[in-house]
Formats: structure tokens, C-alpha cells, sequence
């Protein structure tokens, strides 16, 4: 058995609840084992149910809050590599996991996945889909707000926005640091098309009402967002 199946239910550090708009709201806390943090985002679908983005167990009085918010339906995982908190996370709320296609095979030798991006039932206030140019099929997740009004681009790995200052030196020297950014191990571990992921980027500056970019790493970029994804796609 995968040892993702055999993990348990594990609250690691977690901050509290942040809410970002009428129907977005996110917990960062620590990635087991590894000095970095992560982010996870919980999306109210215009149906009443919750999607979560990513899996980060959290203490049962943050989860009594968030179970009043909507009934827990969804959970979107990234790629293999981001599935370590999945099978208890998904068991313990009783979720149908999603996961990139191209990427489900491996998934399921670490975890039970129910389908692909495609397979999730479509909702007027959030969509999941790959982005081009990615090795593993990562996704962004488009959440829209106020009736459609704001809408928010939350991503995995393809979109970073880390602070050097209080960052160890190895991660600093791999060029996680220094703020928004496709990083240098993405670039090129991850990455298959720099020509398509960088047309994403163009794709998503243009989005009408672009309120915010949410990165599992790093810091939420509040203003400017289309301006910041120009300048980041430049670089690619």
C-alpha cells in the first residue's frame, strides 16, 4: 500500500481561516517535512458544496467553521507530488478527488482518485483546467465572485510570489525567492512548452475583472494582478 494511503488524519502548524472574497477562503501551515508552507483554498460552488484545492488537515474547530460554509464535495490535487495530505483529507470529509489527466496514473499508485479536471461538474463560480505547457497538467483554479464581478486565479506551483527575507539559503539558491516569478526548478523540471505556459500567462492578465493571484507558495498578490502576470509571462 502507497504510504499516502497509510497516512493518517496529521494537523500540522496552521494558521487561521483567511477569507478573500463571499466565497473564497484559504488556511496556509507547514508541508510535512519540508521548511516551506503551503496554501490550501476552499471555494463555496454557486451549488452550495465546497472545493478544496489542495489538502491541509486542520483542527477540529477550524473544521466545524468551514463544514457551516457548505457541504465538503470536491477536493483538487495539483499532481502526485502535492497529494501527501489527500487519502485521509478526502476519507475524513468524504470528497471525490480530482487530479490532472495525464497525471491520474500516478496519482492512483499514491491515492484513490475519482477522475480527471474534466470530470468535476461544472459550476458557475469556479473552474479547474490544466495549464498548457506543464509537465504534470497542473491546474489554476478561476474562482468568480460578486455575481462574476472578481475573480481570483489560484495556483499550484506555475505561480509564486515568495519573499527571500527569512527564507533558508538552499531555497534561495534554487531562486525560490525574490517575489513573484515562474521559479528556476519549474522552468526546468516542470515545464514542457515555455511558449504555451507563457501564452497562459497572457491568457490569464486579460481576464475582465481580475481581482487576485493566490499561490499554494507565497504571498497573495492583492493589486496589479493582470500587470503582475504580464511581467512574470515577460521572463518566460
Amino acid at each position: 500500500m502507497s504510504k499516502h494511503r497509510e497516512r493518517p488524519w496529521i494537523v500540522s502548524p496552521h494558521r487561521d481561516i483567511e477569507q478573500l472574497d463571499d466565497n473564497l477562503w484559504t488556511v496556509s501551515g507547514d508541508v510535512p517535512g519540508v521548511p516551506i508552507k503551503r496554501r490550501m483554498a476552499i471555494v463555496r460552488r454557486a451549488d452550495g458544496t465546497l472545493l478544496f484545492f489542495h489538502a491541509v488537515p486542520l483542527r477540529d474547530d477550524v473544521l466545524a467553521r468551514v463544514t457551516e460554509w457548505g457541504r465538503p464535495a470536491i477536493l483538487v490535487v495539483a499532481h502526485d507530488n502535492h497529494g501527501i495530505d489527500a487519502h485521509p483529507f478526502a476519507q475524513r470529509l468524504g470528497l471525490k478527488v480530482y487530479g490532472p489527466k495525464i497525471n491520474l496514473e500516478k496519482m492512483r499508485k499514491k491515492f484513490d482518485a475519482d477522475g480527471s479536471f474534466e470530470d468535476i461538474p461544472p459550476d458557475p463560480a469556479v473552474s479547474v483546467e490544466s495549464i498548457r505547457g506543464t509537465r504534470h497538467g497542473e491546474p489554476v483554479v478561476t474562482v468568480r465572485s460578486g455575481g462574476g464581478a472578481r475573480v481570483s486565479l489560484v495556483f499550484s506551483d506555475a505561480f509564486q510570489n515568495n519573499s527571500s527575507k527569512g527564507m533558508l539559503l538552499p531555497f534561495r539558491l534554487l531562486g525560490f525567492g525574490g517575489g513573484p516569478k515562474v521559479s528556476p526548478v519549474f522552468r526546468l523540471f516542470f515545464t514542457t512548452d515555455k511558449a504555451a505556459l507563457r501564452a497562459e500567462y497572457a491568457k490569464w492578465a486579460a481576464i475582465p475583472g481580475l481581482t487576485r493571484l493566490v499561490p499554494c507558495h507565497g504571498d497573495i498578490v492583492y493589486t496589479d494582478a493582470a500587470a503582475t502576470l504580464q511581467s512574470v509571462g515577460a521572463t518566460l
